[in-house]
This record gives structure tokens, C-alpha cells and sequence, in this order.
């Protein structure tokens, strides 16, 4: 008996806690939602180790200093720091809502934190309300949870005019048409004017512009005339030399014309550019008072949705099997967006045609979570898929890397590598299908027929078997260090004739070592194109070596095929140890086996084999640098890699390894932020 009581106990005290829990607050529609676990959070950190660190320090500090006040401990702002934390967005078509819920743990505290002078808040009930002076946000909150709302009008809603004018919205616009037309004699310019969308249109009346009649000096012509008349009685040669004196005198006197003329026009034209003056003013008044229209509009929505979210009963997001099936209780933070489709119709709106096309079909809602403990942090990460694209991509992805890669892996010396692996016969057999998807639906079905012609025609033009055996669909990069090597480089010097001369220099750089490999079967297309190359004198051989012969090339590239493996690598000492069977193999971590058999794709980077490989110079001087190793050695292994395909979800993790030392990965980052700030 005793034991069933305490059964019940243990279960009423957990659904007591859920019923407490602020995501039932959250409606079904949120299009994203973001959670900070409190209680997972301090469990990793108590929150006297949080205020003695360097991130706690700063906050009170800072928050003290911006509020003229004094907090010793975040247990003082009123926050219950032991439950969840939210964030939410809802999307419509006219405006969207960014939102905070908050769990209160102590209402004085929290009121002590925001009451200021500028600053006061209403009380209705056990409800207070704290409107933001620029009315673009609202806060809201009782003994028991803190509600905090902003929205952001969408602009695209009021492009509609039947829209804008049901809530006596009126798109103002400002348009300056000055056209100044002049022939001999006139100068006649288009007057300004303002539109709405309502059927009116402001005229304003311009004032007449006089004619501006530009006569020519009559002194002037007369003088020239004279002038010219009189060298005619002379000698040729006094003749020629008074026609080149006259027509500088002409050139002259059109120039001080065309001034004349320029100055007339100016005067004329300072009325008219008083009054555009005057109507941008009157332009910008009436835009800030139809702006001051939509913040009153969204105050009042926002306004009401703050109410619904405190005491309207609608349908919660823990009713969406979907995001209940994102949740871990082991995460320390979480997030969930509804679908990918979403997010670009939310994003794409002003795209027209393209905005409104199913560009993202088949791709269902994302979602992301990040876990600590005591030997790594983790961000794991998942897509759901319709059902079609979710079996096209298990048969894409339906292959294993080639094992005998490695054996070129030496985990001791690489900073890093990735690998990938997928079936390039099934890819190529799938890739009409996934074109078809995500075009087909730009060009909103007009086109389905030569859509299925061209895969059609994509298909019969390629052997997919023929490809697959070229390239088989894996491979891998890997870097096995960083090497400092003198480079040269071309560049140009001027003499004082300034004729150019090509000067050849060299200069150290750091280049990273690297070797390449990629699975094929059948190498006969390959071995044409190297035969080319060396006709050409764009490859050389050696001992079944060969490089690629580049002069602008920063480093020396070979290649070479062995073991049904085509090797590319900046080391001509690897290349032949791979090449006479002299390649130092069986140095792989079994940590690093596992990760490059199992999955198809992965990735690693080693950050304590990169310490001290960069030159001082390259990272901004010694200290630089000492701070850079500094943080490099604290640093544990990064990896990432994909999970095989369940059901209709694609996943994909990223962690990273703590250091001995460090009792867990919060304990680990607070470090290696301090660390980085000093």
C-alpha cells in the first residue's frame, strides 16, 4: 500500500509539474520554439559557481551599471531558474510576433529589476503591464510567469490597397519629375505631385516660367565684323591670321552666352525646386503619421495577443506530435521549426511568383538540441522528409566508404579530415526526380511535361552504371599538417619612362599538406585524360607519378592510381610511400575508424596538432599567437558526422571532446570564453 501511494505521489507530483510548465501557454501555430532547460542548465552549474564566473560577473556587472543598481546573484532579477525558458515566433500575413515566456519565481524581484522612473507599469488584478516607451513591445506578467512581446508589421500586407484602406492605411509616395526642356528661347519644367493608392492625386500649382530670351551682343558682332573687313584689304597672310582672332572672339562670346544662359535658367528654376522642398516636407509629415498608424494598429494586436496568450484558452503546441517528437529531457536547449516550406514562404513574400512556389516541398519541420555532460557537448540535429524524398535519399545514401582509405589516415599527425559516401548510380537515377520536385513547382506545374521530357532525356543521354564505376560516389580529404615554404610569384615594376617589367619574387607561405582519395573502378576515362595531359605538356610522369604542371599554382599538385584508388596529394614523399608500399598505415584511432566506417559523411578537426603550426606572423605578432595555441591546447577534438535514416527524419550531429581537467562541457566553454577574452 505503501508503495502505491508513493507511485501516485511521484505522478501527480510530475503532471503538477507539466501542468506548471509554460509551453502548454505556447498556441499550436508557432511557426518556431526555442527552449533553455533552467533545471538541466544548473544542474551543470550551480548558480553561486554561475555568479563567480566570468560570464556571471560580467552580467551583474553590466546589468548593474545600465540599471543604477546593485545585484550580487541572477537569483536576485525574480527568475525561476530551475524550469524552462521559452521562445516562440507566430507568422500571418500581416505581422509577425517574436515572444518570450518566462517562469517567475519571486514578482518583487523581477519588478525590482525593470521599475525605473521613465519606466512604469499598470496592475489589473494580479496582471501588471509595462508597455515599452516606443509601443513596439509589451511585457506582461503575474506572480508566475513573464510574457514579453514585440511585432514587427509586414509591409508586403499594405501593398494591398483594399487591405491598407480597410485600416485607413494609405501608401504614400513621393515622386520629383524635374524635366527641363530648352530650345533657343524656353525653359519649361513638369511639375512635382504626390499619389496614393486612394483614387486622388494632389496637384500643385507651379508658377509660370517666362521665356528666357538669350540675345547675342550686338557690340560684340559689330566689333568682329569690323575687325574682319579690315583684314581683308591687308595681305593674305594678315587675313588668315585675323579670321583665327575671330573665331576666338565667336568661341568667347558663346561661351559668356552659354553662362548667361545657365544663370537665367538657375534663377528661373529657384521657385520650382522651393516648392519640391516644400512637398517632400509635406510628403515625409504624412509618411511618419501613416507610419505612427501602423505601430497604433500593431500595438493593438499585439495588445490583444498578449491577453489571449494570459487568459484565452487555444489550442497549445503540446498537441503537435511533431514537435513533441523533437524533445529530449537531457537537453540543455532545444529548437523547433515548424517546416522548412515555411520558413521561405516567411522569407519570400516580396519574390512574386517565385515567393508563392513550393521551392522547399518535402521538406518537413527542423529541429536542433544541444547536450552537455562530463565528456563532450553535442548538437544533434533533424529533418523530416515526405516519405518519397525520404526513400530516394535512404537508396542515395546507401553506401559505405572504401575501407581501404584507411589505411592513409594517421590520426597522431592530421589536424583533420572529411569523408563522404553515397551510391553515385542511385544519385544520378534520383536526380531528375529531386529536380523536378523543386523546379517544377517554380514554374507552378506550367511546364510538368518538358520537366519529365528533360529527366527523360537526362537519363537516356547518361549511363548511370557507366558513371558509377568511374566515380564509385566516396571519398576522402585529409590534412596531414602545415608546412612554411618559399613561393614565387610574379609581379610588375615601372622605370621612369614607365614601361613595364615583369619581376619575379618569392615569398614564404604556410600551405596546408594534404592527400585526396576517391574510389574507381573503371579508370579507362581517367587514364585517356592523363595521356592528354601529357601530350599537351600539362602533366609530367614519374615512376607512375604524375604532376600537374602549373606555374601560377602555389604548391606542387600530384596524382597517381593505385589499388582501384585515385590519389591526389601536395607530397611528393607520401605519393611514393603510397606507391612502393612504404605508407606508415595502422596509426588510425579506433574513435576515428569508427567515425569514417560507419557514417556518410563525417569530419574532424584535431586542434592541439595545429598548435604551433601557424607562423606568429600569419596571426598578428607572438602575442597573438601565444593566445591562439593558448586557446588551441584547451581545445578537445571537433567531429561531426550524419546518422543513418529513420523512418522519415535525416540527422546529423556536432560534438566536441572536453580536455582532461574539466568537470564538465558548461564548466569547459565558461573557460574557453574567459580565456578568449583576455
Amino acid at each position: 500500500m505503501k508503495k502505491i501511494l508513493i507511485a501516485i505521489a511521484l505522478f501527480l507530483s510530475f503532471n503538477l509539474a507539466k501542468a506548471q510548465d509554460l509551453v502548454k501557454r505556447i498556441p499550436a501555430n508557432a511557426f518556431t520554439v526555442a527552449t533553455i532547460k533552467g533545471d538541466n542548465v544548473f544542474k551543470l552549474m550551480f548558480v553561486k559557481d554561475f555568479n563567480e564566473s566570468f560570464v556571471g560577473k560580467k552580467l551583474l556587472t553590466e546589468t548593474s551599471k545600465s540599471l543604477d543598481k546593485s545585484f550580487t546573484s541572477i537569483e536576485d532579477f525574480g527568475i525561476n531558474l530551475e524550469k524552462n525558458m521559452y521562445y516562440f515566433n507566430q507568422l500571418s500575413d500581416s505581422i509577425t510576433y517574436n515572444c518570450f515566456l518566462i517562469p517567475i519565481k519571486d514578482a518583487k524581484k523581477f519588478e525590482n529589476l525593470i521599475d525605473t522612473k521613465e519606466k512604469k507599469f499598470t496592475q489589473q488584478g494580479d496582471i501588471r503591464t509595462m508597455v515599452l516607451p516606443d509601443s513596439t513591445s509589451i511585457i506582461k506578467w503575474n506572480n508566475n510567469m513573464l510574457y514579453f512581446v514585440t511585432g514587427s508589421i509586414k509591409g508586403s500586407f499594405f501593398a494591398d490597397s483594399v487591405k491598407s484602406a480597410h485600416y485607413g492605411i494609405k501608401d504614400i509616395r513621393f515622386q520629383s519629375d524635374d524635366v527641363i526642356v530648352a530650345d533657343s528661347a524656353t525653359v519649361a519644367v513638369d511639375s512635382t505631385y504626390a499619389t496614393t493608392d486612394e483614387p486622388m492625386v494632389e496637384a500643385v500649382d507651379t508658377p509660370i516660367i517666362e521665356k528666357v530670351k538669350v540675345g547675342k551682343k550686338s557690340t560684340a558682332k559689330k566689333n568682329t565684323k569690323k575687325t574682319v573687313g579690315t583684314k581683308k584689304t591687308g595681305k593674305k597672310k594678315t587675313a588668315k591670321k585675323s579670321k583665327k582672332v575671330a573665331k576666338i572672339d565667336s568661341d568667347f562670346e558663346e561661351s559668356r552666352e552659354a553662362r548667361e544662359f545657365a544663370v537665367d535658367t538657375a534663377s528661373a528654376l529657384t521657385p520650382v525646386h522651393g516648392i519640391v522642398d516644400e512637398q517632400y516636407d509635406t510628403y515625409q509629415q504624412e509618411r511618419l503619421e501613416q507610419d505612427a498608424k501602423k505601430k497604433r494598429l500593431a500595438f493593438t494586436w499585439m495588445t490583444a495577443q498578449a491577453d489571449q496568450i494570459f487568459n484565452g484558452s487555444y489550442e497549445s503546441i503540446e498537441n503537435n506530435k511533431s514537435y513533441t517528437a523533437s524533445l529530449d529531457n537531457k537537453a540543455i536547449a532545444e529548437l523547433w521549426v515548424s517546416s522548412l516550406q515555411d520558413v521561405y514562404n516567411s522569407i519570400a513574400p516580396e519574390f512574386g511568383t517565385y515567393g508563392k512556389a513550393g521551392l522547399m516541398k518535402g521538406y518537413g519541420s527542423l529541429n536542433a538540441k544541444l547536450f552537455m555532460d562530463d565528456k563532450s557537448f553535442r548538437i544533434s540535429t533533424g529533418l523530416e522528409l515526405a516519405q518519397e524524398q525520404a526513400d530516394a535519399y535512404k537508396k542515395i545514401m546507401n553506401r559505405k566508404l572504401n575501407k581501404n582509405f584507411l589505411k592513409y589516415v594517421n590520426s597522431e599527425k592530421a589536424l583533420g579530415f572529411m569523408s563522404y559516401s553515397i551510391d553515385t548510380k542511385a544519385y544520378l537515377e534520383e536526380f531528375p526526380k529531386l529536380m523536378k520536385q523543386t523546379y517544377g513547382s517554380l514554374l507552378g506545374g506550367k511546364m510538368d511535361e518538358e520537366i519529365d521530357l528533360g529527366a527523360e532525356l537526362f537519363s537516356l543521354l547518361l549511363d548511370e552504371e557507366a558513371v558509377s564505376k568511374v566515380i564509385k560516389g566516396d571519398a576522402l580529404f585529409v590534412i596531414n599538417g602545415l608546412n612554411t615554404k618559399d613561393v614565387t610569384y610574379t609581379t610588375y615594376e615601372y622605370d621612369d619612362d614607365y614601361k613595364q617589367k615583369e619581376i619575379v619574387k618569392t615569398k614564404k607561405e604556410t600551405l596546408p599538406d594534404f592527400l585526396f582519395m576517391f574510389s574507381s573502378e573503371d579508370t579507362r576515362l581517367i587514364n585517356k585524360l592523363i595521356k592528354y595531359g601529357i601530350n599537351k605538356n600539362y602533366v609530367s610522369v614519374e615512376n607512375n607519378i604524375y604532376k600537374i604542371l602549373e606555374k601560377k599554382s602555389p604548391i606542387d599538385i600530384y596524382f597517381m592510381i593505385k589499388d582501384g584508388i585515385v590519389f591526389f596529394g601536395n607530397s611528393l614523399t607520401e605519393m611514393q610511400g603510397i606507391s612502393n608500399n612504404q605508407y606508415n598505415s595502422n596509426k588510425l584511432s579506433k574513435l576515428h575508424k569508427q567515425l569514417l566506417s560507419k557514417n556518410n559523411f563525417s569530419f574532424l578537426f584535431n586542434a592541439k596538432n595545429l598548435v604551433g603550426k601557424v607562423p606568429d606572423s600569419e596571426i598578428g605578432g607572438e602575442e597573438t599567437a601565444k593566445k591562439f595555441n593558448s586557446t588551441l591546447e584547451k581545445m578537445g577534438n571537433v567531429y561531426m558526422k550524419s546518422n543513418p535514416i529513420k523512418g522519415r527524419l535525416v540527422s546529423a550531429d556536432i560534438s566536441a571532446e572536453i580536455p582532461n581537467g574539466h568537470e564538465n562541457a558548461l564548466k569547459y566553454l565558461f573557460s574557453l570564453i574567459e580565456n578568449a577574452a583576455k
